[in-house]
């Protein structure tokens, strides 16, 4: 118990003390590619793969590294996490499917080149961050980004608050959709997206 309060207070002091991002030109692929060799071997311990699917034309960022690291590391264990929740494969028809049940896929895409920004509007840097792991209820959704608002035993209810606080002082947005695949006759609707949304360019502060 002492350990996890001393986490939560760690972790409430980071979320307080964040101080305005300081924006230098980021290679968003190499920051994911570096992240994900720093959590990799705590995936696999869980049995969890990694795919990745960075898009090789992205601009370059204007962007806290460190904050944007964390922010990225927070949306991966809360996955990872996430993932553990999943009930056991009880098919044989779903234990040969070709897709791991526990699996992380980490993207990158840009929103512009997509359609995805307006005529003549800001262009958009995405990182996509998704799992199968059970979902999220819509209620639920409502309230994940709320500091200290859990629903897992012994979470500290800070991780995706404080994601959402270092994105949003970069002027992007943070978006979470789940569902992300369909109800199927062998499982229930499942997966979750989290969406980091980033302008490209220096933003004004």
């Amino acid at each position: 118990e002492v350990d996890r309060l001393t986490q939560i207070t760690e972790q409430y002091l980071r979320f307080a003390r964040l101080p305005a991002p300081r924006l230098e030109r980021t290679d968003l692929n190499d920051l994911l590619r570096s992240l994900l060799q720093f959590a990799g071997e705590d995936l696999r311990s869980r049995g969890i793969a990694v795919e990745l699917d960075l898009d090789a034309r992205l601009p370059v960022a204007q962007v806290d590294e460190g904050q944007v690291r964390q922010a990225v590391l927070n949306l991966i264990r809360n996955a990872s996490e996430a993932m553990q929740q999943a009930s056991a494969i009880d098919s044989e028809e779903e234990a040969a499917n070709a897709t791991p049940r526990a699996c992380l896929t980490v993207r990158t895409r840009s929103l512009a080149s997509e359609g995805g920004a307006e005529p003549g509007g800001p262009r958009l840097l995405c990182i996509d961050i998704i799992d199968t792991g059970p979902g999220i209820s819509s209620e639920h959704q409502q309230q994940i980004f709320e500091p200290f608002f859990t629903t897992k035993r012994g979470g500290t209810g800070l991780g995706l608050a404080l994601a959402l606080e270092i994105v949003t002082r970069h002027g992007g947005q943070l978006r979470v959709e789940s569902p992300v695949w369909p109800k199927s006759e062998s499982r229930p609707a499942y997966g979750t997206r989290f969406s980091v949304e980033l302008p490209v360019g220096e933003v004004s502060r």
